[in-house]
């Protein structure tokens, strides 16, 4: 197998020096690559992608890098969780044409005998499956297949991994238009913040803002007669941020906190940022300095919810400022902390804290 992992990590490589694919790599090698003698192509489940070894090598450097690409977008366009009561087989053919006439649009060869027809161009599979007879005479092999274990968790990781993609293309100055459209939609709703951050902790930066002179910046009024202080402030620039990752939060309340994570990092830039993922404990706590940073953490928890590993953690650590992003579904026991507080609490109007204030959101 030593000739196929070379041919694979040449190819892997290759896509990797193509201009403005940072979001297809991110999502290429997000997931496992496995030989699989059993398969005649090659196919996805969403967590990993499995070749045939012979028809791997059977391919040329460029259509390999296409097969890379094609089963990623399976994944990027969660085609699996959108399958539903659908025809397997009909769906699977309605995403080959979405998927591949993307490809060839943007300069990818794809190999023979796969599915292509410009009239469905911009369609979405949704679409293009409509549009599809019932009794489709193709007979190709379907690579397109049932994820194992939990789908909600699935969902959730391919959502985590198209978020940090998304995030790495940023990063990387990729030119727009270098995600596909109806992906970036998607995005856009995943990391829309619906929290007018700035305004928010402005107030606490003001009221926070410790005052006094120093000569580190003088004052220029007098210059250059007297080397006089000047006033200054100093702004709220050490921020944690409590993520609940309890069983309680659903995925889309996740990645919703992963939205106005990510808002806070863009619009604020603090000096120091601490993420702290939580349930029943503290499950990691990770220092932000950028986006790039929130998109390599690895998401956490799943379990029941007790919020004074936190408020330990915040008395130990001292932040200016605890925001805590929770569904409130938890008791106040041990409730003793003297650090800023915010409650971010999503679809639970009832929740009151006896401590902080709380801002109330829904999705």
């Amino acid at each position: 197998m030593s000739v196929h992992i070379a041919a694979l990590n040449k190819a892997k490589i290759q896509l990797m020096t193509k201009p403005n694919t940072v979001f297809f790599t991110t999502v290429c090698f997000s997931l496992k690559h496995i030989w699989d003698e059993t398969i005649p192509t090659a196919c996805t489940n969403g967590k990993e992608i499995r070749f045939n070894p012979d028809f791997f090598m059977s391919l040329d450097l460029e259509e390999q890098i296409f097969l890379l690409v094609h089963e990623s977008m399976h994944v990027a366009y969660m085609h699996m969780d959108r399958l539903n009561t659908r025809n397997p087989r009909k769906w699977n053919y309605a995403a080959d044409y979405v998927i591949n006439h993307q490809l060839i649009s943007r300069g990818f060869k794809m190999p023979k005998n796969c599915l292509h027809d410009p009239q469905y161009a911009d369609m979405s599979t949704e679409e293009v499956y409509n549009k599809l007879p019932d009794d489709l005479e193709i007979d190709m092999d379907l690579d397109l297949r049932p994820g194992d274990g939990d789908s909600e968790q699935l969902t959730r990781d391919i959502q985590d991994i198209l978020v940090r993609a998304s995030m790495a293309s940023k990063m990387a100055g990729n030119a727009p238009g270098s995600i596909p459209g109806d992906i970036q939609i998607f995005l856009n709703r995943l990391l829309d913040p619906k929290l007018p951050w700035f305004r928010i902790l402005q107030r606490y930066m003001q009221k926070m803002a410790k005052t006094g002179y120093s000569f580190k910046k003088p004052n220029r009024r007098f210059f250059p007669k007297h080397y006089l202080p000047s006033l200054y402030g100093e702004a709220l620039m050490d921020i944690a941020v409590a993520v609940d990752t309890s069983g309680s939060v659903s995925d889309e309340d996740f990645n919703r906190f992963v939205s106005e994570v990510h808002s806070i990092l863009k619009m604020m830039k603090p000096d120091k940022l601490t993420l702290v993922q939580f349930d029943t404990e503290i499950k990691s706590v990770t220092p932000l300095r950028n986006v790039h940073d929130l998109s390599r953490c690895k998401f956490e928890g799943r379990g029941g919810t007790r919020i004074s590993p936190v408020f330990q953690w915040a008395n130990e650590n001292k932040p200016q400022l605890l925001l805590i992003f929770t569904d409130g579904e938890f008791r106040f026991y041990e409730y003793e902390t003297n650090v800023p507080l915010i409650w971010v609490i999503h679809n639970n109007e009832g929740f009151t804290a006896p401590k902080g204030k709380v801002i109330h959101y829904s999705i």
